[in-house]
């Protein structure tokens, strides 16, 4: 069965996300001068993003009791592969162009969720691929808050599009 996801915009910084015309939450980008974070709401679960490093290029995600579940690394400074290390397990975040800019998130070598940009018509678009039976929303929210500012450059914030998951 095939799942049809759908961000939307609400407004400048708040973005709803729903899978087959249920609601699942919203992301909040909180935009402040001294921190970088942002808010997750997955169903009844709240989750919260927070840049932590010297040069704030790292992040953690807390859970609603303040416990971190998922913990960001790199393994050289200038790699476009971020180490996650999410409930105990380990996950890559790539970066790479298949044509055009998209980030994927792999466990061991297979695919779990990417998001990239594509083309339709000569209008640029957002593919989202999730492999089968992949319900674990809080990547998708990763993938969505780490993607959007090339999503934001090549189609602009006013927008809603909708991308079918496939195995």
């Amino acid at each position: 069965m095939e799942n049809l996801k759908t961000w939307k915009t609400i407004k400048l910084g708040l973005y709803s996300f729903s899978v087959n015309d249920r609601e699942i939450g919203t992301l909040e980008v909180v935009y402040n001068n001294f921190e970088r974070k942002a808010i997750f709401k997955i169903e009844d679960k709240i989750y919260t993003l927070v840049y932590n490093g010297f040069w704030k290029s790292t992040y953690e995600i807390f859970d609603e009791s303040n416990e971190v579940i998922l913990k960001s690394s790199f393994e050289k400074w200038y790699a476009t592969t971020t180490n996650l290390d999410y409930k105990g397990n380990e996950y890559k975040l790539k970066i790479r162009n298949n044509p055009l800019a998209e980030f994927v998130i792999f466990e061991s070598e297979k695919e779990l969720v990417s998001y990239g940009l594509s083309t339709n018509s000569g209008k640029v678009n957002v593919k989202i691929t999730t492999a089968q039976n992949n319900t674990d929303y809080l990547l998708d929210y990763l993938l969505w808050y780490s993607f959007l500012p090339i999503t934001q450059e090549n189609i602009g914030d006013d927008f809603t599009f909708q991308a079918l998951m496939s195995s």
